[in-house]
Formats: structure tokens, sequence, C-alpha cells
């Protein structure tokens, strides 16, 4: 349920009366809903006791005008522009309204709910699972049993690999002060390439990539993604699971899925691959 729909709900503008009774049953069983509902219809009478329509301030007209030609700043002389001067000024708000605001807007952060990290369960790691197929993939780098096609540490030839191998999406090849970066793979599956690169540490660390453009992962057609572990990359966090003596880290730049295998230090990974 979006929530938004509570908003239309307070100012009955739900013509629906079943999906009014399906709301006012989330209202009514959970907490989170409750809330928000709360502090909605608290806003909204705030606003309608208190606030009065009035000119725009000279101030704020000043702003627009700024906004609009910010190659023409036009000034006020001798005006208070301050925020909370604003806040607190007659006749919109009164002292006691806009304390009630900022203790609403409080209560909204503190009781936000915090997303946590999905959880990925072994029976969801099918073959065709990119987790599944990453961590398989460092492991056979470790073991020497997968090396990469295509050694040299210049980026710019390793994205020209991939290009020339047939992979159909643009390919990120960073470079970092802790790792060299060493070399390239491309793989086929049902025709269509995919593209892999490694580097590797002065202390024998693996640093294994392997990217693929959304749209693969939405089509579910060749290669496949948790859709909690999705959604969650596509809210911009950036997932970080530990095992054993390694690390797995998956994040989502520009278009391209990024999972990241590495025996690095967590927090080296971590550091180098979420604030990309």
């Amino acid at each position: 349920m979006n929530k938004e729909l509570i908003t239309a709900f307070i100012d009955n503008e739900i013509r629906d009366d079943s999906l009014k009774e399906e709301i006012r049953h989330l209202i009514d069983t959970d907490k989170e809903y409750w809330f928000e509902y709360q502090v909605q219809l608290l806003v909204k009478r705030i606003a309608k006791e208190k606030y009065k329509k009035s000119s725009a301030p000279g101030h704020l007209k000043i702003r627009i005008l700024n906004q609009i030609a910010p190659d023409q700043k036009i000034y006020e002389p001798h005006k208070e522009t301050s925020i909370w001067a604003g806040l607190f000024s007659k006749p919109a708000f009164s002292f006691a309204t806009a304390i009630l605001i900022v203790v609403s807007i409080v209560l909204i952060l503190f009781n936000r709910t915090p997303q946590q990290p999905p959880e990925i369960s072994e029976e969801q790691l099918t073959p065709d699972n990119m987790f599944y197929q990453a961590e398989n993939n460092f492991e056979a780098i470790v073991q020497g049993k997968l090396s990469p096609q295509f050694l040299t540490g210049d980026p710019e030839k390793i994205k020209s690999f991939f290009e020339s191998s047939g992979v159909k999406y643009s390919a990120l090849v960073p470079t970092f002060a802790e790792w060299s970066l060493i070399g390239a793979v491309v793989s086929e599956d049902k025709e269509e390439k995919f593209a892999h690169h490694v580097y590797a540490g002065k202390k024998g660390e693996i640093v294994y990539v392997f990217q693929v453009d959304e749209s693969y992962l939405k089509s579910r057609e060749i290669i496949s993604l948790n859709d909690n572990l999705l959604q969650y990359l596509e809210q911009g966090n950036c997932f970080v699971k530990t095992e054993k003596d390694k690390v797995l880290l998956f994040k989502k730049i520009n278009h391209n899925i990024c999972a990241v295998v590495s025996n690095a230090p967590v927090q080296e990974v971590q550091n180098n691959f979420c604030n990309i």
C-alpha cells in the first residue's frame, strides 16, 4: 500500500469504498500506517486552523526572482531573511504552531523504520542467480580454474576488450590505490556476453567484479537476482555480506548492477565500492 494514499484518504479524495476500507484497516492494525496518519492529520489540522492567506513576503519574491534570473541579483534592503524569523512571524504561524510542526518533523525522523539489508538464503541461489555466479566465479579464480582472457592494467583497454568481445552494455572499470588491475574475462550465456574484471593486491588479495546491465536482471531470461536485493540496490543502498574469509558486495552504479567478491579486508572493499 502506497503511503501517499493516506494523504488522499485524509483529504477525502478516494471514491472507491473498498479502497477506503482497506486504508482504514491498515491504519487501525499497522503501527507504521497509524503513525503516518496521525502525523499527516496533525499537520493538516495545524495548517487549516492557523494558516491565513496573505501575499507572498518580499524576501520570498526576491528569492524567486533571483532563481529565475541568477545573473541579475536582486536584493531587498533592510529586510530580515532568516528562515526562523519567517517561521515564527505572524500572521502565518504562531509560536505554538511552529513548535508543533518542528515536533512533528522530529517524530517522523525518529520513527522512520531503518531499511535493513535483505536476507539471502541458500535456497534462493539457483545457478542463474547473479549472487551464486559471482561467488562461484571468485572461488574458481582463487583456485586457478579461471584466468583472465585479456591481461592489462589499462582500464580503457579493458573497456575496449568488452566492447569488441560483444558486451552490449557500458562497463565501469575504476582504479584503486590498494589494488592493481590485472585483466578481464567475457563470459557467454545464451548468446549474451557479460563483463568481468579482476584486481590483485600487494598481499595476494583478489578483487573480482562482475557487472550486468539491470535490464538483464529484470527480464530474467538469462540471469536473475533476488527481488528484495534488486529493490534494495535500486534505492541507492550498498549490500555487504561477509562469509568466512571473503566479502560479497552488491552496488548499482549507473545502469549496471555490480557484484564484487574479494578476500581483501571488508572495510577496504566497502569504502572503495560503496562510495563510487
